[in-house]
């Protein structure tokens, strides 16, 4: 019988697509499939709601997916499925003209790829080549270029599965299809609760950066030169103050740590939080935020609910400038200012 109340995903939910015939378990096992994907969609980060701007339950497959289009098979989706032995999450691209995009920038990018996909630890992937008939549709499997684990990847491989791939999607009858995938064992994940929201958002999130790349949103990755190691001052605060009209200014030099740039956040203090606040509920604010030449909308400064502190959090595009440009240890400079219509700019730029 279908249940209305969602407690993770249990064994019965795995189990359910290993029984043949027995089609009580499998009601069971879908509604809890399509509460859970409602669930950790109202988790993902805007950003990545925004992008995965569908979900919801493939009957054909017995899955669950968050998707790129409103037909997912013409984008990229990941899929959540619950096999008797796993929890399986994989990222599929499937779509030939998708694919073309995505090895072509895989391609002329192989480090930029190689070193994404070796940050997946624990993740495989699959590229297949499958024979297609373009009037069909029809796909007939005929070898794979690469089926092993991420961490298997060097950037020769990597450099030399992709140009392979971007090759033979570009002939007709071939299609090389692409699965970036995670498996869990069931039990284990049965034993997670509603935990199994927060697992699944942080495997989610770990995709990004290569759905963002794959997608074109990532730039290639600059090389530049080390920085002689130096004391370094205490990060310094200049207070809040007025300036003409309504505006109001403050600057702020920030210790960036090794989790900062790895999950793409700035934090401030408690004494900025009050900056951003429209009232006391407040708890997030969107921010026009100005990095090296460019300028993101999709920003906001979370306020933290232990103790108030005011967190910058970035858009996976200033996320990869962060990367790109900062070492842990280093300070980065914030400058934030009110401007008209309650917007807020904020400048990030490395400390002098």
């Amino acid at each position: 019988m279908a249940s209305n109340q969602f407690n993770g995903l249990t064994m019965p939910v795995f189990s359910a697509f290993g029984w043949a015939g027995e089609e009580q378990a499998l009601k069971f096992a879908i509604s809890q499939l399509e509460q859970f994907i409602e669930a950790l969609y109202f988790r993902l980060p805007r950003d990545t709601q925004s992008l995965f701007i569908a979900h919801g339950l493939d009957r054909t497959n017995q899955s669950v997916y968050l998707a790129t289009t409103d037909e997912p098979e013409l984008g990229l989706t990941i899929a959540f499925f619950t096999r008797p032995l796993s929890l399986e999450i994989s990222l599929i691209i499937t779509n030939k003209d998708v694919l073309a995009k995505t090895y072509r920038a895989a391609n002329k990018e192989s480090e930029t790829a190689d070193n994404l996909l070796q940050r997946l630890s624990g993740w495989n992937m699959h590229v297949q080549q499958m024979e297609y008939d373009p009037e069909s549709g029809e796909r007939t499997h005929y070898q794979d270029v690469y089926k092993d684990s991420t961490a298997a990847l060097d950037a020769e491989i990597t450099a030399s599965v992709f140009s392979r791939a971007n090759y033979l999607n570009g002939e007709e009858k071939w299609v090389v299809p692409l699965y970036i995938s995670h498996r869990t064992d069931s039990e284990k994940v049965a034993t997670m609760g509603l935990n199994v929201l927060s697992f699944s958002a942080d495997r989610v999130k770990e995709l990004m950066p290569v759905v963002d790349f794959f997608t074109g949103k990532v730039r290639k990755k600059k090389a530049r030169p080390k920085k002689k190691t130096k004391p370094q001052a205490e990060p310094t605060e200049t207070p809040v103050k007025k300036l003409s009209g309504s505006e109001e200014q403050f600057t702020y030099e920030s210790e960036l740590k090794p989790l900062h740039i790895q999950r793409g956040f700035v934090n401030l203090t408690p004494g900025h939080w009050p900056f951003f606040a429209l009232n006391a509920r407040t708890e997030t604010r969107p921010v026009i935020l100005q990095y090296g030449d460019q300028t993101d909308y999709k920003c906001s400064v979370w306020r933290l609910v232990q103790n108030d502190q005011a967190r910058i959090v970035l858009s996976p595009a200033v996320h990869q400038w962060l990367e790109d440009n900062f070492e842990q240890e280093e300070l980065i400079k914030i400058t934030a200012s009110k401007a008209d219509e309650g917007k807020i700019n904020i400048i990030l730029e490395v400390a002098e």
